[in-house]
């Protein structure tokens, strides 16, 4: 919906839910539902169909989601004073009131930002302050908190008050989707009258004819269409549920994440490749370095000839000012030979990294962990110690539980590079209490992202199977890996660790 098509849909629903109880809130794609007596009113702010809608099919779920909860204790109970567009700018309002048996009355906003890609909902007081708010940042992501305890709401700098007269048709135009507005000035002025006329806020909204691809709701008519055939608004404001994709199982989830990895992975080393210089060219400013008298430089750069080349061109040499040019030489001489071994083995990973990136894209099995949503423990990728250069989680051993990751080191190097190197800093690490053993980490896709306890147990339980422990239950500590350091002076694997939690578990069988 456009400014235009919401503001009716508003006008519309405020007339029908007038002094109706709001009796509950619940999850909807992008936005959310609020249930009366005698109505189930969709509210998306975030992806399409964008707007308010009515939803007479809706059958409420069991559960409401963490973000939902509080919205639900705090509007239950409130009676619908009005609902309007008072920005044109996509951003419905609707005002709320509770009358208490000691006849104090508690005034609440809904305030809805449906802005599309980030869209907002907020809950303001009766002094216009904000009391709740969570915001969408992405088609794809998921609702998040927004804290703004206290800041008094105000609608973006350009919005226009919706009922104030505005001086022409050009800038009444504004409120209107721009593949909709007339080219001609005379059209533009029936359009804005057409509006400005309708006595009914519910009459009957048009619906395009002339091309079925291209039909569109609106609820004036369109003066620069061909014929609109009109349709209840009951039936326009219908809500269409978008058709979800299908759920991907969790070893596709672990192949694409496997792929997206080695993508990254791959676009680093390409990165380091392009900072290291050709190692001819370090030999050849050692060479013209060394021909020189051993001076102290004094200067950023100096000319010299190049002695490896036949026409014996001038180079001009990077220095250190206070520093021996000899001194500087011998340093060119050795960023030549880590150069040459760092073209050498970039190549090679690289080579390695793009051959498993490309099987892994053909829809190959052979690389993908084995996946047992019960309590799967003991998949890995190669029986044999792991080579070096082989990119990121292949290295490792791992398994998947219930769509999460769970990545183990065999030996103190394997542990120190899975903890340092490979971690992200919001994933989980776990690892026996006061014994030697594997670090074991628990791949997350944010630092919000929860992680049930059966999964949480079930990585503990293989930090216990990992270890010096030969008990059958043991403690297991665990907390982020951002809390999570090397001990000063201790050999690889060796860590001290804070803010951590433990968690006691039996061994399998």
């Amino acid at each position: 919906m456009d400014t235009l098509q919401l503001a009716a849909a508003a006008q519309c629903l405020d007339r029908q839910l007038a002094q109706q109880a709001i009796q509950g809130i619940s999850d909807a794609p992008g936005g959310i539902y609020l249930h009366t007596a005698t109505a189930h009113i969709a509210l998306i702010v975030q992806r399409a169909p964008l707007g308010l809608w009515q939803d007479p099919a809706f059958h409420r779920p069991g559960a409401l989601t963490t973000w939902s909860t509080p919205l639900n204790q705090r509007l239950v109970g409130f009676r619908i004073q009005r609902i309007s567009v008072p920005w044109a700018d996509r951003i419905v309002r609707m005002d709320c009131r509770r009358v208490h048996i000691s006849k104090r009355v508690d005034q609440i906003s809904l305030v809805a930002e449906c802005f599309g890609g980030r869209g907002n909902i907020a809950l303001l007081d009766a002094a216009q302050r904000i009391r709740w708010a969570w915001r969408w940042d992405s088609l794809g992501g998921k609702a998040t908190p927004r804290f703004l305890p206290g800041v008094v709401y105000v609608p973006p700098e350009d919005s226009l008050p919706f009922d104030q007269p505005l001086p022409s048709a050009a800038a009444w135009l504004r409120r209107v989707a721009p593949r909709y507005r007339p080219q001609h000035t005379a059209e533009q002025q029936a359009m804005q009258e057409a509006w400005l006329q309708r006595a009914d806020p519910c009459a009957p909204w048009w619906r395009s004819s002339a091309e079925a691809d291209h039909s569109v709701l609106y609820p004036v008519p369109l003066p620069d269409w061909a014929p609109m055939q009109e349709i209840p608004a009951q039936e326009a404001l219908r809500f269409a549920p978008p058709t979800a994709p299908p759920a991907s199982s969790a070893q596709e989830r672990t192949l694409a994440l496997q792929r997206e990895r080695l993508q990254h992975r791959i676009r680093n080393m390409r990165q380091d490749m392009a900072r290291w210089e050709d190692p001819k060219v370090y030999r050849a400013q050692a060479f013209a370095l060394f021909a020189l008298p051993d001076t102290m430089a004094s200067d950023t750069q100096i000319s010299a000839p190049d002695h490896t080349s036949a026409t014996g061109a001038l180079l001009t040499i990077a220095l250190t000012p206070g520093k021996f040019l000899h001194q500087q030489a011998q340093w060119y001489m050795q960023q030549a030979q880590r150069s040459q071994r760092a073209q050498r083995e970039i190549t090679s990973r690289l080579h390695e990294a793009e051959k498993l990136l490309e099987h892994l894209g053909g829809g190959s099995e052979s690389h993908a962990p084995s996946v047992d949503g019960a309590a799967a423990h003991t998949s890995s990728t190669s029986g044999n110690p792991a080579k070096k250069g082989k990119p990121e989680d292949a290295t490792f051993r791992q398994t998947v539980i219930d769509g999460f990751t769970i990545l183990w080191g065999k030996n103190a190097r394997e542990n120190d590079r899975l903890t340092f190197r490979t971690a992200k800093a919001w994933d989980l690490w776990f690892h026996i209490q006061d014994l030697g053993g594997s670090h074991v980490v628990l791949r997350r896709e944010n630092s919000q992202t929860p992680v049930p306890e059966s999964v949480l147990a079930a990585a503990a339980r293989i930090a216990l199977q990992q270890s010096q422990s030969r008990a059958i239950s043991g403690e297991v500590d665990w907390t982020e890996i951002r809390h999570v350091h090397r001990k000063p002076s201790g050999g690889p694997g060796q860590v001290t660790y804070r803010h951590f939690q433990s968690i006691r578990v039996r061994r399998d069988g």
